[in-house]
């Protein structure tokens, strides 16, 4: 992509900044790590070097680009909150004595642009196959100048050493990688943040002024209409969502310290509305605002200071396991997570039609439950755990429709998108993992749920009380588990299921937890 001379340094000025910095210059690249607490890349950027340049490259690749089915890969609300996780990084590292070149472009031409001249730059390494091909370009184009890439791993709450097991081949069935983790493997305790970093080299000219540059919305390509929409929040959401390490610091202080959350967690965590319900933290988890680990030091601080464990204060650590789960999951399994059939390969075709797609979508299923939200989810860009295992199931067992059309709608709107969690949560709810699938029975759902409606009320009656009342009918059916059948045209799913069944086959029972409703829903959601 060519460099836009209004919002990213040039190469010449980048270039002239850099050879000042003299090769005991590190550069540490930053993506879904966004803090400075408990960060192992950044550790290991500053080891050894006279002078840090932290970089931030907003590939224009990454937003207002199509994927599948009419999504694109990211909505102008979900970059927002990227823009403002990295602005609140700059301020954090500025504090500390560094600071954050920031430029739009690719990372394969930017950061040896704004490296160059540095002996090495350091990655927080990624775990799906888009963030090894763009590792993989950046280090060939870091290559000519002699100039190493050293990838570090760091995000979860086990270390690829202490889970337990093989990471390269770790089991697809949850209760097996957790018993393994929780039985052999040990979680280390979180890297306290720096009281100070290492200078930043010699800039000079626009690599000075990528030091206080920050791309708008509109500079990443999205149009006004939509930036202006994105740019206010919904008060009927759950939460004002604002991104940085700041804001995640403090969520996790008044829900789990202040609110005194923590200790009925187990109790509340199937919630809709309102947001005491659950820990809230997946979409400063998906941009690494804040690590697993300090959540779960947190906990256990928790723990000893109130006198108060429980099985509640175990969960969200068990949610958090969640997470590892689908990362180590997307290592072994690659690009399996991302295809039709999945890790099973299964062949069998999807018969659900756009029409369908488009209502889900919109919120237009005529089920209140779906429907609530997934008005939700487009107007704040989230959604409950308990909201996302039902939407997913309706639209791949009611519906018949490719379970990666809603997979790649969630990337587009879900402020906690990541995809480990995303994907592949989404192919195991397909029945593709070869893992036993339960099909959901939204009537069920909604009278267990939301028994009142004041949910789906809110949703679709705008939270007017006086609005009049979502009736449905008594007595729905049992939830149907998946036994087999095809995704389409296969077998029906009993007198509460809709179109047609999906398949499944015996093995762990397992919960949908989005991209990150609440593993943490917790930890999708959490």
């Amino acid at each position: 992509l060519p460099i836009s001379k209004n919002c990213v340094p040039c190469s010449r000025a980048m270039a002239a900044g850099s050879r000042a910095a003299g090769r005991g210059a590190r550069a540490l690249w930053l993506r879904c790590d966004l803090r400075v607490d408990d960060n192992p890349a950044l550790k290991a950027a500053c080891e050894g070097g006279d002078s840090l340049l932290p970089v931030f490259v907003f590939d224009p690749a990454r937003f207002n680009t199509p994927t599948l089915a009419g999504a694109t890969k990211s909505s102008a609300r979900r970059a927002r909150f990227l823009l403002e996780s990295v602005a609140c990084l700059r301020r954090r590292l500025e504090k500390l004595g560094s600071g954050l070149a920031v430029a739009v472009g690719t990372p394969q031409e930017l950061i040896p642009k704004l490296c160059a001249g540095c002996s090495s730059v350091t990655v927080t390494q990624g775990y799906c196959s888009e963030e090894h091909r763009e590792e993989g370009l950046v280090a060939k184009h870091l290559k000519g100048s002699g100039t190493e890439l050293k990838k570090v791993w760091g995000g979860t709450l086990y270390m690829p050493d202490d889970c337990g097991q093989n990471p390269n081949s770790t089991p697809l069935m949850f209760t097996s990688f957790k018993n393994k983790a929780e039985g052999r493997g040990q979680i280390r305790a979180p890297l306290d943040a720096p009281s100070k970093l290492p200078p930043l080299p010699a800039a000079a000219g626009e690599l000075k002024d990528a030091l206080s540059f920050m791309p708008s919305l509109e500079q990443l390509g999205y149009p006004a209409s939509e930036v202006e929409q994105a740019m206010q929040n919904d008060p009927r959401g759950v939460l004002p969502f604002e991104g940085g390490e700041d804001a995640a610091l403090a969520r996790l202080q008044k829900w789990m310290f202040d609110d005194n959350k923590l200790k009925d967690y187990f109790e509340i965590r199937n919630g809709m509305k309102g947001d005491g319900y659950s820990s809230k933290l997946s979409p400063w988890l998906a941009l690494g605002c804040i690590s697993p680990r300090r959540i779960w030091s947190e906990a256990k601080r928790y723990e000893t200071e109130r006198r108060i464990q429980n099985k509640s204060t175990y969960w969200l650590i068990f949610e958090l396991t969640w997470r590892d789960f689908f990362v180590y999951m997307a290592w072994s399994q690659g690009d399996k997570i991302f295809v039709p059939g999945g890790v099973t390969g299964d062949k069998t075709p999807w018969r659900g039609s756009r029409d369908k797609l488009e209502r889900w979508k919109a919120g237009e299923t005529g089920d209140p439950l779906v429907d609530a939200n997934m008005k939700e989810l487009q107007a704040t860009g989230f959604m409950s755990n308990r909201g996302r295992q039902n939407v997913a199931s309706f639209l791949i067992f009611d519906l018949g429709v490719d379970w990666r059309y809603g997979a790649a709608h969630f990337e587009e709107l879900l402020l906690d998108y990541d995809p480990c969690s995303n994907w592949g949560n989404w192919v195991a709810a397909a029945g593709l993992t070869g893992q036993r699938v339960n099909k959901f029975n939204t009537r069920k759902q909604l009278s267990d749920y939301d028994p009142q409606r004041e949910y789906v009320n809110h949703w679709l009656k705008g939270g007017d009380s006086s609005a009049r009342k979502v009736v449905m009918s008594s007595a729905p059916a049992k939830e149907e588990k998946g036994k087999g059948g095809s995704k389409g045209g296969g077998r029906r799913w009993g007198p509460g299921g809709g179109d047609r069944g999906g398949k499944g086959n015996k093995g762990q029972k397992r919960a949908f937890i989005g991209g990150y409703g609440d593993y943490l829903d917790d930890a999708m959601g959490a």
